[in-house]
């Protein structure tokens, strides 16, 4: 019974090899590829991030505001950029200048018309790195009922270990559109420039810190 067993141990080994060397025969010059890593996914923190939107007033005032209502989530590998998928979802009703009155207005149909149109996407379709921590994100923003597609300035902050021993990470994204293409002029310039009472150019500044999946 011994000696069966001693002989069958280098047979095995035999017909083990000769299934290697078929592999690489098939393969010329291959090695084993190492398995891929899984990129990390994410869930938007809204307590730790931020949405922000400066526009022109009066032709001459930086004027800024946000929103309060959030969420999102996203998948990203620095190794493998082109494989980062990114969304993001904003409430329209949480808008938020400081003043009552002001962001009433801005709820009605003369800009965001939060009962009818009661969120903002935007859902990516791609990240191209540029240098450094800093890439191109390209993707597709719906406001108003108007999708077009738009491009952000990325930068990747990292990950690290939060308060609670949880693995984070942090990005920012800054967009700039003009509100005009979404359906919005009121107190447009008639050039559709920034001369007016309100100006067209939108810039939005997303500010994200999210758990880790």
């Amino acid at each position: 019974m011994r000696r069966a067993t001693l002989t069958a141990i280098p047979a095995a080994l035999l017909i083990a090899s000769a299934g290697l060397l078929a592999g690489f025969a098939r393969h010329p010059g291959a090695s084993p590829a190492p398995a891929a890593a899984a990129a990390d996914s994410y869930q938007v923190d809204p307590v730790h991030s931020t949405v922000l939107f400066q526009i022109r007033h009066s032709g001459i005032t930086n004027f800024y505001g946000r929103f309060n209502d959030f969420a999102g989530e996203f998948t990203f590998d620095p190794e493998s950029p082109s494989a980062a998928e990114f969304s993001f979802e904003v409430q329209t009703a949480s808008v938020d200048t400081g003043n009552q009155k002001r962001d009433d207005h801005l709820r009605n149909a003369d800009f965001f018309n939060a009962r009818q149109f009661p969120t903002v996407t935007f859902k990516s379709t791609g990240l191209e790195h540029v240098e450094g921590d800093t890439y191109k994100l390209t993707g597709e923003l719906t406001l108003q009922g108007e999708t077009r597609p738009v491009t952000a300035d990325f930068q990747w902050l990292g990950t690290a270990t939060g308060p609670t021993g949880a693995q984070i990470a942090a990005y920012e994204a800054r967009f700039e559109i003009k509100r005009s293409d979404f359906g919005m002029s009121k107190y447009l310039s008639p050039d559709g420039g920034e001369g007016g009472g309100i100006g067209n150019t939108v810039k939005l500044v997303v500010s994200v810190e999210a758990a880790k999946k």
